[in-house]
């Protein structure tokens, strides 16, 4: 009977050593991310066996974990798991702990594993006034929206509807064509603002660039363009993500080097 038991102890400890072998792991990033907020990573488990299924897999990083039931010999599986950076700046590589109970939970065997994912962490926005701008100045990037608008450059003419302001009936054109014709106009896009770092508001550097994170994410997603000041380096205003990515970048990188 000790001799059965002490097999089945030993055939299972293989069994529970190799169902953990030969896994490949990959974590991607989010393309946004800050400073002590939950965001959602993606792993990708490829079970590299030729002969033998994965079972009952629990992946672990920085706390938070994610089970798979089952990954086939040669196949891959994906799922999402929360994770929370604490600092801003670039981060280079995780800790996985892969692990499972597998075959019979008697015991859980475990392994830890290196992940090479880089993402840049941003600072955490935090509220605050003022933001320098350039009054007087136009920068590169500087544009009229194209929505309509009572104060802007003449777009088009078009009819009447009956909601425009007299103002904008283009009377020379009404009494050529016989209808009422109006004067449809841009509006004004938000001037540009240029965020320079050193005259941030706040008590530290922390405080100063969470509030730039602010007033960039702010400022962009209004449709106004926005710039960016960091000692020598300027950068010129824009209103697209890709450029609100940007400016975060630098904050998130400012005195790292």
């Amino acid at each position: 009977m000790v001799s059965a038991l002490l097999g089945f102890m030993a055939v299972s400890g293989v069994m529970g050593w190799l169902n953990i072998r030969d896994l490949s792991l990959a974590v991607r990033f989010a393309d946004e991310i800050y400073d002590g907020q939950e965001t959602f990573a993606s792993l990708r488990v490829e079970n590299r066996k030729r002969v033998m299924t994965s079972f009952l897999l629990r992946i672990e990083i920085g706390g938070a974990w994610i089970d798979f039931p089952m990954v086939g010999r040669r196949t891959v599986e994906t799922g999402v798991l929360p994770v929370t950076f604490r600092g801003r700046g670039e981060k280079r590589g995780v800790s996985a702990v892969v692990s499972s109970p597998f075959p019979i939970n008697f015991f859980v065997r475990s392994r830890s594993v290196y992940l090479d994912g880089r993402c840049i962490v941003f600072p955490r926005p935090a509220p605050c006034e003022g933001g320098p701008a350039s009054p007087g100045r136009r920068w590169r990037g500087e544009r009229r929206s194209l929505q309509r608008g009572f104060e802007g450059e003449v777009e088009k003419i078009a009819g009447y509807t009956g909601t425009e302001p007299l103002k904008l009936i283009h009377w020379r054109l009404s009494a050529r064509h016989g209808d009422l014709k109006v004067k449809e106009l841009t509006s004004s896009a938000a001037d540009p603002l240029m965020i320079d770092i050193s005259r941030l508001p706040g008590r530290s550097i922390e405080e100063a660039l969470s509030c730039g994170a602010w007033l960039v994410n702010r400022g962009i997603r209004a449709n106004q363009p926005v710039g960016l000041i960091a000692g020598e380096t300027l950068i010129a205003p824009a209103a697209s993500r890709p450029h609100r990515l940007k400016l975060l970048t630098v904050l998130a990188l400012h005195g790292s080097h």
